[in-house]
């Protein structure tokens, strides 16, 4: 926690100037960086309101306040967490009642929400309530993976802050420890999270980005079996709903990286040719929106091989 500062000198920077000139906001969305790296960010600006002794604006994270926060042992900062596919909006209900009780420990309530890319369409719109006309002395910090994934009534009404994506050492040692070598385990946490890159082996993580390129090659040959390749191929990889997340994750990266080849961009990440030489750009965007929607029914709790090989249908066409 107390690294953060270095970790994530810009963020910090901007964040004092904007508490020492008293200018906070009701409502941020920070994204970016991993899970692990948006919670520290947003316990160290509930902290900023709570420490015992700040020094221009910041927190010094050693006084009680300071660790509380930190040990999640502060009734007035809370926190939406779910291990589920989506966040839905009862669950969204129960913790706006609860930001909107009484403070106890000082004039503020914060309400953080992890992985809010998760929310469903009704807990998004039941939150831009909240945040379009704010009850009490209420902050809200939406934590997701991009701004994007919000409604974009949602990120017109919050100030949103970009991490900086460099890997922190403890999550690569993380990945280390389950035989990722170091540049893929640094390229894989530029694309996706911690959370689910550790629960899978640095072998199946390289086994399953070939299984994809090969799947959508086939498809771009217009090989009406390649949805086979799903159930022989890409299945067999796959083990749990964090290792799905993944092959999202993936997708959705070589789909900007195939842009970035076509517009010779040379910033790509899992790939160093075109996929889909046979596809033009409007057909490439095509399949990137369809990849959108498959992930969102994904999120409904669609089976997984089921949106794969649906997927497959459309692409070869």
């Amino acid at each position: 926690m107390e690294n953060i500062t270095q970790e994530q000198p810009k963020v910090i920077s901007e964040f004092q100037k904007i508490i020492q000139a008293n200018m906070l906001s009701h409502a941020y969305l920070i994204d970016d960086a991993s899970s692990q790296v948006r919670n520290q960010i947003a316990l160290w600006l509930a902290q900023t309101q709570f420490c015992e002794n700040l020094v221009d604006g910041l927190p010094d994270q050693t006084c009680q306040a300071c660790k509380n926060i930190a040990m999640g042992d502060n009734p007035d900062v809370l926190q939406v967490t779910t291990d589920k596919q989506s966040i839905g909006v009862d669950d969204i209900k129960f913790f706006k009642k609860e930001a909107n009780m009484t403070a106890t420990q000082g004039s503020r309530r914060i309400l953080i929400i992890n992985d809010a890319q998760k929310m469903t369409s009704a807990a998004s719109n039941n939150l831009l309530k909240t945040i379009e006309e704010p009850e009490g002395n209420l902050m809200i910090i939406l934590l997701c993976n991009s701004s994007k994934q919000m409604l974009p009534t949602i990120q017109s009404r919050v100030q949103i802050f970009h991490l900086s994506n460099q890997s922190n050492t403890d999550e690569i040692q993380t990945l280390a420890a389950e035989g990722y070598k170091e540049n893929t385990a640094k390229l894989a946490l530029s694309i996706s999270d911690i959370k689910d890159l550790a629960t899978m082996s640095g072998d199946n993580y390289q086994a399953m980005e070939s299984a994809l390129i090969s799947w959508l090659k086939r498809c771009d040959q217009r090989q009406f079996d390649s949805f086979i390749d799903v159930q022989t191929d890409i299945m067999p990889q796959i083990e749990n709903k964090n290792h799905q997340q993944l092959f999202f994750d993936m997708m959705n990266q070589i789909f900007s990286d195939i842009l970035s080849i076509r517009y010779h961009i040379k910033n790509t990440k899992l790939i160093n040719e075109d996929l889909l030489p046979n596809r033009d750009i409007k057909t490439i965007v095509r399949f990137s929106e369809e990849l959108f929607h498959a992930e969102g029914i994904w999120k409904s709790n669609v089976a997984f091989q089921a949106i794969l090989e649906d997927l497959s249908l459309k692409y070869v066409n």
